[in-house]
């Protein structure tokens, strides 16, 4: 009697710890088998550069906003695209004006300086250069920002987040990375070194994958706050 009692008792417990609700971040990996999970691999001869962050006190709001460029810390991160879709990651709401700016090394005019929209959310935030017009030319490391504009009269003030970025030419393994479907698509493109294209390609609503692989990027390139926030939207639904 004994016995049954405790067999009873711990099924019990069985049936109450399978039945709680998953954690958000256990929830999030569900969606995504593990062999989809992107695992980046720098180029072997990776150009130098990297990524800045910028921020600043003197917005409007009370509390500081942060702006990070979605891109390797410490070397160029790599394209295969003429136009790829960039990512940048703001901590909050902005109300001043944004500005987005790309320059190739030597020159004295910048490829493109234009206004952005400010994101009226925080989180990440495309910018599709096709929108802008930009043709990245092969092997130029180009430096890419965006602004935050607090004074038009003084530059200086701006709170900018720079990053590099080239575009190189598709090898055969790029090109069997860019053709793979939507769920592994990601990690074949990290695993080629093509760092835009498979933040793009985690992005892609057609990975359904609630940015599982997308997170994972984005904790690879340190962009911890970034990862966070966008794993606490993605279960709260897209």
């Amino acid at each position: 009697m004994t016995a049954r009692i405790g067999l009873t008792a711990a099924l019990a417990t069985l049936v109450m710890v399978l039945a709680a609700p998953a954690s958000p971040a256990a929830a999030q990996t569900a969606g995504a088998a593990a062999s989809d999970i992107p695992s980046y691999k720098p180029p072997l001869r990776g150009a130098p550069g990297g990524r800045v962050g910028g921020a600043s006190r003197g917005m409007t709001a009370a509390v500081p906003v942060s702006i990070e460029l979605v891109a390797p810390d410490n070397h160029t991160g790599l394209t295969t695209s003429a136009a790829p879709v960039l990512y940048y990651f703001a901590s909050r709401p902005v109300s001043e004006p944004m500005r987005l700016t790309i320059s190739a090394p030597g020159q004295a005019m910048p490829l493109v300086e234009t206004a952005i929209p400010a994101p009226r959310q925080a989180g990440l935030q495309p910018v599709r250069l096709a929108d802008y017009r930009v043709q990245l030319q092969p092997n130029v490391a180009y430096a890419w920002s965006i602004s935050v504009v607090l004074d038009p009269r003084s530059p200086s003030r701006d709170a900018v987040a720079t990053a590099t970025i080239m575009r190189t030419a598709p090898d055969a393994a790029a090109a069997s990375a860019a053709q793979a479907a939507p769920p592994r698509r990601a990690g074949a493109l990290a695993e080629a070194g093509l760092w835009y294209d498979a933040v793009a390609a985690a992005a892609d609503p057609a990975a359904a994958d609630r940015h599982a692989a997308l997170d994972a990027l984005l904790d690879q390139a340190g962009l911890r706050e970034a990862a966070a926030i966008d794993r606490q939207t993605a279960q709260a639904g897209r």
